[in-house]
């Protein structure tokens, strides 16, 4: 591995994201208030780590990455932007343990929306903007959002993009490389500032609307109020978050479809439709578990869908204390925290396509048995999965679910009721925020001890970066020349 190359690009995404530290600086001028001098400070340290980098190994005029280079980029830029992203929490005092500020800061950067902050409204308006926007930027990957912008990452960045990108991309927008990474964010600018304006209409201050949507978008689901979306006690604005959110988790692939006026291709995606049903179904059974002992038939309508797309697309925003619902419910949306949105969306988890092509794997072995001679290939629409496509989803899915028991063993160990880590663990690693027990809607994760903050830190990392990416760099292989 050529280690320079890594660095130097390295350099570059860290001076991006100093450039992207200066925002919340404008939001504390706004609102007259001191982070913006944090703000300033926590930039200036990583551009000039950013620099650093650049000038120790010298600059080049062209980085070419290939695969194994691709891989430790992205690793490494998301653990230094974790890192560096909890600095304006670290300095500002909103945590004296850097290890409470690093969990909020990968909570974010990740779009898991898990939190270790008690008091959210006595935060500043900087703080809390910064926290939701790093929502908005790891939701589409900052990877990508280099790949956009930095011309000399061009070259290798399909390497790049196929490590971040969440659920890999079905399917490519366009043949070029950094022309996909503008319009896919082409695509998300234009959702994200309709669904601003339609918040604001509906009554959401400007400020709010801008926070909500970040955290709408980027499937993450911090929010500027304790209470999350309850707080406002709208239906109208419920419903809003409840289409972007359904949006958001989409194939962006998709979206593209439709702009271009190829309507007839979104029920035609299997992976949509399987998308659709499962929110449905699980919607129609939560609503009927409520009704009539929890709420009334209209209520229980409004809640159960709102916290259905909620933890099913992985953001984690809340209406109600599910952790109070009946077992069944809370079954439900305990197994909607391993499920996920679409490949080539915001949401994380295990994603709709893994769980078809799974589904239609354990179908085929079946239909093989019966008839061992025939040579029965696995579909999805009037595409044929290859083999070596199948074995990888199998072998995420078991290591998914292996990390799933070790990170859950840890937890126990540390003194955790089973429902409250395994969905501790579950919600971490699928980015869906809050879960089950002593990590309800109604709590957060402050009670546990800085070794357990590191596991969920671990897990979220992981899960966001779908484990291989994360895991391949411990081959002595990917290290070798």
């Amino acid at each position: 591995m050529h280690i320079k190359t890594v660095l130097l690009s390295l350099g570059g995404l860290l001076k991006l994201l100093s450039l992207v530290m200066l925002l919340p600086v404008g939001i504390a001028f706004l609102y007259h208030e001191d982070d913006w001098k944090v703000f300033l400070i926590s930039a200036i340290v990583v551009f000039l780590s950013g620099i650093f980098f650049s000038w120790i190994y010298g600059e080049e005029q062209e980085v070419k990455l290939k695969v194994r280079e691709g891989f430790a980029l992205v690793t490494f830029s998301w653990l230094a932007t974790v890192g560096f992203g909890a600095l304006p929490y670290w300095l500002g005092g909103t945590f004296t343990n850097f290890i409470d500020a690093l969990f909020e800061s990968t909570s974010g950067f990740t779009t898991t929306g898990a939190s270790v902050l008690i008091d959210i409204e006595a935060q500043s308006k900087a703080i809390l903007f910064w926290r939701s926007f790093t929502h908005w930027l790891g939701g589409m990957g900052i990877i990508v959002l280099a790949v956009a912008i930095l011309p000399q990452l061009s070259v290798g960045g399909m390497q790049m993009m196929k490590a971040e990108a969440p659920g890999h991309l079905a399917e490519r927008l366009r043949p070029r490389i950094a022309a996909m990474a503008k319009r896919l964010w082409g695509i998300y600018l234009l959702l994200s500032t309709v669904q601003v304006a339609a918040l604001y209409l509906a009554g959401m201050p400007l400020y709010d609307s801008f926070c909500h949507m970040f955290g709408t978008m980027g499937t993450g689901g911090f929010s500027t109020k304790t209470d999350s979306i309850a707080a406002y006690h709208s239906p109208t604005i419920e419903f809003i978050i409840i289409i972007f959110m359904f949006l958001a988790a989409t194939n962006f692939a998709l979206h593209y479809r439709i702009a271009t006026g190829q309507f007839n291709q979104v029920f035609k995606n299997g992976e949509f439709r399987f998308y659709l049903i499962v929110m449905a179904a699980a919607s129609l059974v939560v609503t009927f578990t409520l009704w009539p002992k929890v709420y009334s038939l209209g209520e229980a309508i409004r809640y159960a869908l709102f916290q259905v797309v909620s933890l099913g697309t992985t953001t984690g925003f809340m209406t109600a204390d599910f952790d109070t619902w009946p077992p069944l419910a809370k079954g439900i949306l305990f197994l909607l925290l391993f499920t996920g949105g679409c490949a080539g969306s915001t949401s994380g988890a295990i994603k709709q396509v893994r769980i078809i092509i799974l589904l239609k794997k354990a179908y085929q072995s079946l239909r093989q048995m019966l008839h061992p001679q025939a040579v029965i290939p696995l579909r999805l629409g009037d595409k044929v999965i290859p083999p070596d496509v199948i074995s990888g989803i199998t072998n995420f899915f078991l290591l998914y679910l292996f990390l799933f028991v070790a990170f859950t063993l840890i937890l126990l160990g540390l003194g955790l009721d089973l429902v409250s880590a395994a969905s501790a663990i579950a919600a971490t690693m699928g980015g869906v925020g809050p879960g089950l027990g002593l990590v309800g809607p109604a709590e957060n994760y402050a009670f546990l001890p800085d070794i357990g903050k590191i596991v969920l830190v671990l897990s979220m990392i992981l899960g966001r970066l779908e484990i291989f990416t994360v895991l391949v760099l411990f081959l002595p292989s990917a290290w070798r020349k």
